[in-house]
């Protein structure tokens, strides 16, 4: 059963990826509302927003919203990103189900109430997660990363805000960006399971008059990031120094190129048998955690390869690391090798097919890239398409001469010597 894209006459965009054999179904909202459309007054808003549509609306109350889905065995959630505000579950294909949770998130992103005590409550438990996140060393140091390469631009900045902004945000700001940016905004719903197509455009259809949404690149044409080249050493109280070398590459980036991309970051260091694990790890002994992975936004894309360790190893550990990615390019991978790493990308998206919630996502990534809105079947197929000279030529433009690269080292202070011996290893 084939997927489809259609758009309502309310603007409202849906996919659709039937699976007739599952017994779930899954189902996202998909709002462009993250904290890249934030003003300068606003940091924080778009999360704030995001906590504010599960408590309570003018005929449901937040105790309503959670047993909603807790009868049904199913499960909800949501989360803010730079880009886009999703709110989605998943639910057994039992009748009524979807019924109930697509009625439940039509009247969440249409009448939420923002209730003033529960505005100052949630403002707390917002403040404690962003308190929590900056506890967590990967957390922090990937804001910190992303303000060293996006230096001073929206792209860049925290996506919860910071506790003082929190702090200031009111419930006339908080009311405003709902109207703008979910009851009026753009929206994109995706299903994929087992459900009623026509049941979710019934109930779907009579949503407000939404923003039509475009293709890709349709919201940031006029904020280009600029990606900032270079070495930084960022000092933290925490004890392991965590290591990132990232490269920028340019987009928009065609459906052949996005899967060879994966295939490349497969052999670097997306499995326990990839490069960077093997050496890094395995081999050497010198550090615990290791890997590599891709970030793409709308008008830029960001591959890095990161590893932590004890301050002592730092000097051996980012040698390796460096030495490793430039041997993508000095030593390119072989035929072998390539089929096992397409293989172990097949083998996941084999296996993710079995969870709704993973092809829900899927079908809102696709739209997002521009792509096809590929099953798992033609997924596979793309997967095992890329060929020995895709990789070659993914990786002379990932990790050529003239890409941009920053090395970014974040951690308890190091030596001075050990600092020139980084900056001599990098030149």
């Amino acid at each position: 059963m084939s997927s489809k894209m259609q758009t309502l006459p309310n603007n409202v965009l849906l996919l659709t990826e039937p699976v007739a054999q599952t017994k779930t179904a899954a189902i996202g909202f998909w709002f462009s509302a993250g904290s890249r459309f934030e003003g300068e007054c606003q940091h924080g808003i778009a999360h704030f927003t995001e906590h504010m549509l599960f408590k309570g609306t003018t005929t449901r109350t937040s105790h309503d919203i959670s047993c909603t889905f807790d009868r049904i065995g199913g499960y909800a959630n949501a989360f803010t990103e730079r880009e886009t505000v999703c709110v989605y579950c998943t639910v057994p294909a039992v009748k009524g189900a979807v019924q109930k949770a697509v009625e439940l998130f039509c009247d969440m992103s249409t009448n939420a109430l923002f209730a003033q005590e529960e505005i100052e409550k949630e403002r707390t438990v917002i403040q404690n997660e962003i308190a929590a996140a900056e506890d967590d060393p990967e957390e922090a140091a990937l804001d910190k990363v992303a303000a060293a390469i996006w230096p001073g631009q929206n792209i860049s900045r925290s996506i919860g805000g910071t506790v003082a902004e929190v702090a200031q945000i009111t419930r006339e700001s908080l009311l405003d960006w709902y109207q703008e940016k979910i009851v009026q905004g753009e929206l994109v719903v995706c299903a994929a399971g087992n459900f009623d197509e026509q049941e979710i455009i019934d109930l779907i259809k009579n949503l407000p008059l939404h923003k039509r949404c475009g293709m890709y690149p349709k919201h940031f044409e006029n904020e280009k990031p600029k990606f900032e080249p270079g070495l930084s050493f960022i000092q933290s109280r925490f004890s392991q120094e965590q290591l990132f070398v990232l490269r920028s590459y340019r987009t928009p980036v065609d459906e052949k190129e996005y899967f060879a991309l994966a295939v490349l970051n497969a052999i670097a260091g997306d499995s326990t048998s990839s490069r960077l694990f093997e050496t890094l790890r395995e081999k050497s002994g010198f550090c615990y955690t290791v890997y590599s992975f891709f970030t793409f936004y709308e008008d830029a894309c960001v591959w890095c390869a990161y590893a932590s360790a004890d301050k002592k190893m730092t000097r051996k550990v980012s040698a390796l690391l460096l030495e490793e990615i430039k041997n993508l390019v000095i030593v390119p991978a072989e035929e072998k090798e390539i089929e096992a790493a397409k293989e172990h990308l097949c083998g996941e998206e084999i296996i993710s097919s079995d969870e709704t919630e993973y092809c829900m996502k899927r079908l809102l990534r696709n739209y997002e890239m521009g792509f096809e809105l590929r099953d798992t079947d033609s997924t596979v197929q793309g997967i095992r398409a890329v060929t020995k000279e895709d990789i070659i030529q993914a990786a002379e433009k990932l990790l050529g001469n003239d890409a941009k690269s920053a090395f970014i080292s974040f951690g308890p202070r190091l030596p001075h010597a050990v600092k020139k011996e980084i900056i001599c290893q990098i030149k």
